[in-house]
């Protein structure tokens, strides 16, 4: 995809270097790096959901292998 980007001097620059140590296109180089930016800031966005404590529900209301009691006791209103 042929696209116009507006790039801070020194990105242009160290890309244009690597273009050349490397023997790729300035592209190609851009490309890759955007690439590993965006595994970057999908990883950073992943861990934010890790940070989680675990809340405390308290003790455990229905037995889930009595299926009809827990049945009853969702079908009676007073419960």
């Amino acid at each position: 995809m042929k696209t116009s980007l507006i790039l801070d001097d020194r990105v242009f620059a160290e890309a244009k270097k690597e273009a050349e140590k490397t023997g790729q296109s300035l592209s190609e180089v851009i490309s890759q790096w955007a690439a590993l930016g965006r595994e970057a800031w999908k990883q950073k966005k992943r861990e934010k959901f890790r940070k989680f404590k675990p809340l405390d529900l308290g003790s455990q209301k229905i037995d889930l292998n009595d299926r009809k009691q827990w049945m009853e006791d969702l079908e009676d209103d007073r419960a």
